[in-house]
């Protein structure tokens, strides 16, 4: 995630009110086209995950749903209009679900969604979570990383001192993990992405004190609990002091304490594109079960960029959250696709935890494409938009004011209508906003 600010200029106008309502539905797949279905919710989804065979999705207007049969009906379990925006879904064993997001939003149900509890929290925003109960957890604010050991009762900042010649430049947090009441780890980093830099903060009783660990060589796309262990997959940097230097592979690796790791190197002949708490995808179209010491097999799936880095499996069936939720079936193969070499787009990350406030919208999603081929046109293309952002943070109207060429303008109006934002507070409620943004994009002229 990032701020407008590093390339948007803002102007906040006029502001209304807002109301809520509740609702709980039954949504069956759309038509499928090309190997994808696509979901229709009640709500924008904005992230994935799977409970063992149940697939759970969370949104715009606190919309959260799961699927029981890989994907094919979906069933809305809980929903507030004009609500909060949740970010991040998660399980903590057993029937335990819980989400997190904008407006301080953190909910739990025990029951598989039939009943929702809201614990409270120490920020208004909610990035990332991870709870190994419902008592026990971390959660990423804009600022610190918050533990409780009650329930939400009470909160601890974990402290990272960024001024530490340790920890200096690892501004960035990159992963959450809660093992169990004692047992919790947190992934810093000095950038935002799986190629740079990184060190694990460490506890193994409960908070109380941290460790900092380092993992040479190695670079971490997502750190998850499995069996009671803490796994981690990425890259590492094998046979360095060969000729010519070393080469990267796809690490895989677990910890029972998230000290001492057992690497299984050379672990695939093609390094991941992306990973997420069940298995790593090689690219667009296949993947496999990064847990398993020597693999198994592969499977493969419609390569039709259709996947985003918010994916899940379950139950033969892949789902991935883009601008919307689309499904496709796994099919088993004894090697990795030939033709799966697309790789899969990075999430953006939160902001740095030593990042100013933003005094205007902050964005969560805004993408847009910056480079296009245009059939009669080389050169930068100016586009001033006026955008119109609604309580639930999502983009409701987009007036182009100028564009070098008219047809790129639309092009990329087009694809502002999908940018989504912290819902606007100012003092103390949540608003419609309209503002200005200035994007500029290089047009090539195509042969």
């Amino acid at each position: 995630m990032s701020s407008l600010g590093r390339s948007m200029k803002l102007a906040v106008a006029e502001v209304q009110g807002f109301s809520l309502i509740m609702a709980l539905l039954l949504i069956p797949l759309s038509a499928a086209a090309s190997g994808w279905s696509t979901i229709d919710l009640q709500a924008r989804p904005l992230n994935i995950t799977a409970n063992g065979d149940v697939l759970w999705v969370c949104g715009a207007d606190e919309l959260i749903a799961n699927s029981m049969d890989g994907g094919k009906t979906w069933n809305v379990r809980h929903l507030v209009k004009n609500g909060a925006l949740l970010l991040a879904v998660g399980s903590a064993g057993g029937q335990t679900v819980y989400a997190a997001g904008t407006n301080g939003e953190l909910i739990f149900s025990k029951d598989d969604g039939t009943t929702w509890m809201q614990m409270s929290t120490p920020s208004s925003i909610v990035y990332a979570a991870a709870f190994s109960d419902d008592r026990h957890g971390l959660i990423q604010t804009p600022h610190a990383i918050y533990q409780t050991s009650d329930g939400g009762a009470s909160w601890k900042p974990v402290n990272i001192d960024l001024s530490t010649d340790d920890l200096k430049g690892f501004r960035w947090v990159r992963a959450l993990a809660s093992l169990d009441s004692n047992h919790m780890l947190i992934v810093v980093s000095d950038g935002d992405s799986q190629v740079d830099a990184y060190k694990l903060l460490v506890t193994k009783n409960g908070g109380e004190d941290w460790r900092l660990v380092s993992v040479s060589s190695t670079g971490l796309s997502s750190v998850t609990i499995y069996k009671g262990e803490y796994w981690a997959a990425g890259m590492e940097v094998i046979e360095k002091n060969k000729p010519g230097g070393g080469y990267g592979v796809p690490l895989v690796m677990r910890s029972a304490d998230g000290e001492t790791w057992t690497h299984f190197t050379k672990w695939a002949a093609k390094e991941f594109s992306e990973c997420n708490s069940q298995s790593c995808l090689f690219g667009d179209g296949s993947g496999t079960d990064f847990r398993a010491a020597s693999p198994q097999g592969y499977w493969k799936f419609p390569s039709e960029k259709a996947v985003s880095a918010r994916w899940a499996v379950a139950q033969g069936s892949i789902c991935s959250v883009g601008t919307k939720l689309q499904c496709a079936t796994l099919v088993s193969a004894v090697a990795i696709p030939a033709d799966a070499e697309t790789p899969i787009p990075a999430v953006l990350s939160p902001p740095p935890l030593d990042a100013p406030d933003t005094r205007g919208p902050q964005c969560i999603d805004c993408d847009v494409e910056r480079l296009v081929v245009t059939d009669d046109y080389q050169g930068i293309v100016d586009v001033d938009l006026k955008i119109g952002v609604g309580v639930n943070g999502l983009v409701n109207d987009v007036e182009v004011l100028h564009a070098t060429r008219p047809q790129i303008g639309d092009r990329v109006a087009s694809e502002v209508r999908n940018w989504i934002f912290v819902p606007y507070q100012e003092n103390g409620a949540i608003h419609p906003v309209t503002m200005n943004v200035s994007l500029h994009i290089q047009a090539i002229r195509s042969n």
